[in-house]
């Protein structure tokens, strides 16, 4: 999956997620304004988590991980369920002090739906006792475009709430189909959009795959050491390919620069075909060979 498609599904996941956080929200709640508001915030965070959580793990991963797949899933339910139901009850209680106070609710959601995409793999790496950075920092993109995505689909759905009103003066909003539905869906579109751009917009380092394994995907490099080959756990998976052992290279980062290694495969490894002798310092637009499989690798500029 390339970054243009990544960030469509972003928002296209997250705004039917919220149509269907909505519809289970209008199901569950009470009749009380708080615990509607509370319960409708609980889906919404559930369905938009879901949805993001499940494009993130299909872009990063494959589907024979259904394992992994499934706890990072999982984790992301968990958290992005409390940042709905948080943001739904405060949105509630702040509303009554004044309407855009409505927004600071919807900001909140976002920010955990936001770092609940990227909670499992820090946890993961807290519990193997792995290098923190890549995936705090994976954590605080997500946070950011959650943040962001959650004051704009608020300040969306507040100028729903608000046009509606005008529209049909003396009618209840949140059971309306046109203001509540329509806001819950620019939310979870705005949510979804602002992660996928801020994982894309912040990255500094990534591979596309140039031939083999599902060409054409793109993939950001977001952990310290970044392992290559044909077995299910690889953070790149080449599967398919007989030239490709199971673990095949790693990609470190060492001191600021990425470093290719070798696993003292029988194959090799190469560089702009060049065979790599142990590790190679990598820069960005070299070629990577692994069996007939090759990759591009990519980084940012660093300021001087």
């Amino acid at each position: 999956m390339s970054f243009r498609l990544f960030i469509y599904y972003c928002a296209l996941c997250g705004g039917w997620a919220g149509l269907f956080g909505w519809f289970l929200g209008r199901i569950a709640a009470p009749g009380n304004r708080l615990g509607r508001d509370g319960i409708s915030g609980l889906m919404v965070g559930l369905a938009i988590a879901l949805g993001l959580s499940l494009v993130d793990c299909l872009w990063n991963m494959s589907l024979r991980q259904i394992g992994v797949i499934f706890m990072r899933v999982g984790v992301a339910i968990l958290v992005g369920g409390v940042g709905g139901l948080l943001g739904g009850l405060i949105g509630n209680l702040l509303t009554n002090v004044s309407e855009i106070f409505f927004i600071f609710g919807w900001m909140l959601t976002g920010l955990l739906i936001g770092t609940s995409i990227g909670m499992f793999q820090y946890l993961s790496s807290v519990v193997n006792q792995k290098d923190l950075s890549g995936s705090r920092k994976k954590v605080v993109k997500c946070l950011i475009g959650g943040s962001a995505g959650g004051v704009l689909g608020g300040i969306l759905a507040l100028l729903l709430r608000l046009l509606w009103n005008k529209i049909a003066a003396g009618t209840d909003p949140d059971w309306l189909w046109s203001p509540t539905a329509m806001g819950f869906v620019a939310l979870g579109m705005c949510i979804g959009l602002l992660v996928g751009l801020a994982q894309v917009i912040l990255k500094e380092a990534w591979v596309r795959v140039e031939a083999g394994f599902r060409s054409g995907r793109e993939m950001i490099i977001s952990k310290e050491r970044t392992s290559i080959g044909r077995a299910e756990k690889s953070d790149i998976a080449l599967f398919g390919d007989a030239g490709v052992e199971k673990l095949h290279a790693n990609i470190v980062l060492e001191n600021g620069r990425y470093v290719l290694e070798d696993a003292t495969t029988p194959g090799g490894t190469y560089v702009n075909d060049q065979r790599v002798n142990g590790r190679a310092y990598l820069r960005s637009g070299d070629l990577i060979r692994i069996g007939r499989s090759v990759l591009r690798f990519f980084e940012r500029q660093k300021r001087r």
